[in-house]
């Protein structure tokens, strides 16, 4: 062996490592965890700071969820950096969120509408609290008797010495119309908006958008293939569908006027904006978009593959 120090569990995750031999005066080793191989390295004398082992749930979760920084950082890890990837993830964190998460997350084990649900039998159980980032299993619980309470699912109380939980998990009626109110929200939706020059010089482009945010598992929006109702404007209804979105794609090719006000009205709900633009127009961008982050393309090509990697690494 070299002369790295060894250990016997990850930093990050506790999973069991196999050290790495090597000639480094460093902590080297690859592991696994939940399906994910990933190599890690530490400086020689790393311990966490109480910050990381307080929040190595959430770490675990953005692991769990698939959208741990594995490909924007580099393979050495320290406190310092660990802490900026707690402190930057996009993770449930008000009541109402981690309500909604769980909901959710209980409806989709549902066999069909109605069906119990023993989610110790369907999911491992740490797998269960870091997936949907809860503390402990008194956070876990304190969360499903709420959802008892508001009459959302009901469920036989198994609590005992070894903590609070519970089986045999249903939800009612009054639930499922609240699932369905989420899924209908833009947070919780599965559609994105796309905001672009409609001309017909724009169709191989437009494909390229729509066959790429579909491959990553989202519903393509553009309001020019909608049908709108009669007793709508169209401004009411590009309002409407970019309210019903998670996120919005904007392409500045061009630079109409348009996509400058459909991306600056989700920016102002809050919502995510990937800012697009081929290489040869985007000098002619204004001022107050240009500072943002930008998919700069010249091909087709690049243009699927950068959206492509930026979606998976955004989105959440």
């Amino acid at each position: 062996m070299g002369m790295g120090r060894e250990v016997d569990k990850c930093f990050i995750t506790d999973a069991p490592v196999r050290n790495k031999g090597g000639g480094k005066d460093a902590i080297e080793y690859s592991t696994e965890y939940n399906g994910v191989a990933y190599f890690c390295e530490f400086n020689s004398n790393h311990s966490n700071s109480e910050k990381v082992e307080k929040n190595k749930y959430i770490l675990k979760g953005l692991i769990i969820n698939g959208i741990f920084p594995f490909h924007e950082e580099s393979v050495h890890y320290s406190n310092k950096k660990l802490e900026k990837i707690i402190d930057e993830a996009i993770i449930p964190t008000t009541p109402k969120e981690k309500l909604d998460e769980l909901l959710l997350f209980i409806h989709s084990l549902q066999e069909y509408e109605g069906s119990s649900i023993d989610l110790r039998k369907r999911v491992d159980h740490d797998f269960l609290l870091n997936r949907l980032y809860f503390k402990n299993q008194k956070e876990y619980y304190f969360y499903l008797s709420t959802l008892k309470e508001y009459g959302f699912i009901t469920f036989i109380d198994i609590s005992s010495l070894n903590g609070p939980d519970g089986t045999d998990i249903k939800i009612t009626y009054k639930g499922l119309e609240y699932v369905i109110g989420l899924q209908e929200e833009g947070a919780k939706s599965n559609n994105c908006f796309i905001a672009m020059w409609f001309d017909d010089s724009q169709k191989n482009k437009r494909d390229a958008i729509k066959q790429t945010i579909s491959k990553c598992g989202y519903k393509p929006l553009i309001i020019d293939e909608i049908h709108v109702d009669s007793d709508l404007t169209i401004n009411d209804a590009i309002i409407g569908k970019i309210r019903s979105s998670k996120f919005l794609v904007a392409d500045f090719t061009k630079q109409r006027h348009g996509v400058y006000f459909e991306a600056g009205f989700a920016l102002g709900m809050g919502k995510q904006v990937i800012y697009m633009c081929e290489k040869e127009d985007f000098e002619d961008s204004h001022f107050d978009t240009n500072h943002y982050s930008h998919i700069v393309y010249e091909e087709l090509t690049q243009l699927r593959t950068m959206l492509e990697d930026k979606i998976q690494a955004w989105i959440v």
